[in-house]
């Protein structure tokens, strides 16, 4: 984002900054709105701390506040970054994790990619009701955008994929209280929004961290959070995953629970609580404050023209063809400049700087990691859902729905000729319901409702 330069830059963050930045974040939202744990094997791989849904986990935040440079803080690379991720398939049908900036107050200056989705992704209103124009006149463009190389035969993978829409995630250091990896190592560990993990047929584990956070919730979160206690560094944060799209995190002054004996406070969706031993009253300690942290811009860094040229080519000469745009031109002459910088910097060898980010890329993303772990379910079709077709009927947004959607449906509540309820069948993916506006709920890799098929893709 665009940062105001006329602003006075800030170097000290004191406790005022932290207040003036939570009031400046909250004034931002009303104008806005309306109103586990994974430790590496190797001390050069990252190190996260995950969260989970209904589990208060304990952390202690390091670091400016997130976007605190649009405030005229002058960010060291260790704070809060925000960038924006998607998740695709490249052209050779190898998962690949793209990393862009966030985008621009001027739609022209945004990363090419954010333009490109904006153009395919055109709406028009058309009979009082908003459409995507090239939805139906261009389907394989649509279906390239939008699922991003995969394919239906990738099942689940299908059903879930989000295409080159890009999501906004804050990354940020944190001292993890779950275990005592970072007093051991001197070192932070980086926050992820989840860490899932698979056991082969050899008792080998893996871990699957996802790094960041979803902004969306959870910037307004911090923002209530250090307006009631100031500079988070001094206390350590119970932050909870609720389940709730609205309202997706959940975040509580752990270390002041603690002190005030009220850790009941603190209850977790099954009851337990977290172990209070773990929770540390007071601010960093001298030795927490030498922790060595982890560079967020070197390790994420926005993906290069060149890797883009040549790993998804198609989606942008695709884009052209169909709709006599210039944008693989465009891509082709923003690689070249890269190149020409590289070789500025790096003399003949300019190969060596795509290689150290690919290489830190790797590191960070975990990419490199083996293939996506199976669902525990099998995905059927809607004609095997087994629902009755007067329940299906009282679903008004079935049609919106993927077969897998429609699988993970397993019976409908009727009451006055409406769908009171709807029931899903029990897996990972459904342990977790966010609710509509209409007081439906759904999992979050439903695209739209299926009560009142109001759309969710535009929701973050």
């Amino acid at each position: 984002m665009s940062e105001n330069t006329n602003q006075e830059v800030v170097t000290d963050l004191d406790s005022s900054f932290f207040q003036a930045y939570s009031k400046k974040v909250t004034e931002d939202s009303k104008k806005s709105s309306g109103g586990g744990s994974y430790t590496p094997k190797q001390y050069d791989d990252i190190a996260f701390g995950g969260l989970e849904t209904g589990v208060n986990k304990i952390f202690r935040l390091i670091g400016a506040p997130p976007g605190a440079e649009s405030m005229g803080y002058k960010r060291k690379d260790y704070d809060p970054k925000q960038i924006m991720m998607c998740e695709v398939k490249d052209d050779e049908g190898k998962k690949f994790t793209i990393k862009l900036p966030l985008r621009e107050d001027i739609p022209a200056h945004n990363h090419i990619l954010h333009r490109l989705w904006d153009k395919v992704a055109e709406t028009a209103w058309i009979n009082k009701k908003k459409v995507f124009i090239n939805e139906a006149k261009h389907p394989e463009l649509w279906l390239a955008l939008t699922k991003g190389n995969y394919k239906p035969e990738d099942g689940y993978g299908y059903s879930i994929a989000g295409g080159y829409k890009s999501t906004t995630y804050t990354l940020m250091n944190v001292i993890d209280r779950a275990d005592d990896w970072c007093k051991e190592n001197k070192h932070t560990k980086l926050i992820a929004r989840d860490i899932g993990v698979s056991t082969n047929s050899k008792g080998e584990t893996t871990y699957w961290p996802k790094p960041g956070v979803k902004s969306f919730g959870f910037l307004k979160r911090i923002a209530d959070i250090i307006g009631k206690y100031g500079n988070y560094e001094t206390y350590d944060l119970a932050i909870k995953r609720t389940g709730d799209k609205d309202n997706p995190f959940e975040l509580k002054n752990a270390s002041l629970y603690k002190s005030k004996d009220m850790m009941d406070e603190l209850k977790n969706a099954d009851g337990t609580l977290p172990d209070a031993n773990t929770i540390v009253v007071g601010p960093l300690s001298a030795e927490e404050k030498t922790y060595m942290r982890y560079d967020l811009d070197k390790l994420y860094q926005p993906t290069s023209y060149t890797k883009l040229l040549k790993r998804i080519p198609a989606l942008f000469k695709l884009t052209d063809a169909t709709l006599g745009t210039k944008f693989y031109d465009e891509l082709e002459g923003l690689s070249k400049k890269e190149k020409e910088e590289w070789e500025r910097l790096y003399g003949d060898e300019n190969a060596k700087a795509e290689t150290a980010q690919v290489a830190a890329e790797t590191v960070a993303i975990n990419e490199a990691v083996a293939e996506t772990p199976k669902p525990r379910r099998t995905v059927v079709g809607p004609t095997e859902t087994g629902l009755s077709a007067d329940k299906i009927k009282t679903l008004h947004g079935w049609s919106k729905l993927t077969d897998a959607n429609k699988a993970l449906i397993k019976d409908v509540l009727i009451k006055n000729d409406e769908a009171s309820e709807i029931i899903y069948e029990e897996c990972d993916e459904t342990k977790a319901l966010y609710a509509c506006d209409c007081n439906a709920s759904s999992p979050e890799s439903f695209n739209s409702c299926p009560k009142c098929g109001a759309d969710f893709t535009d929701s973050e």
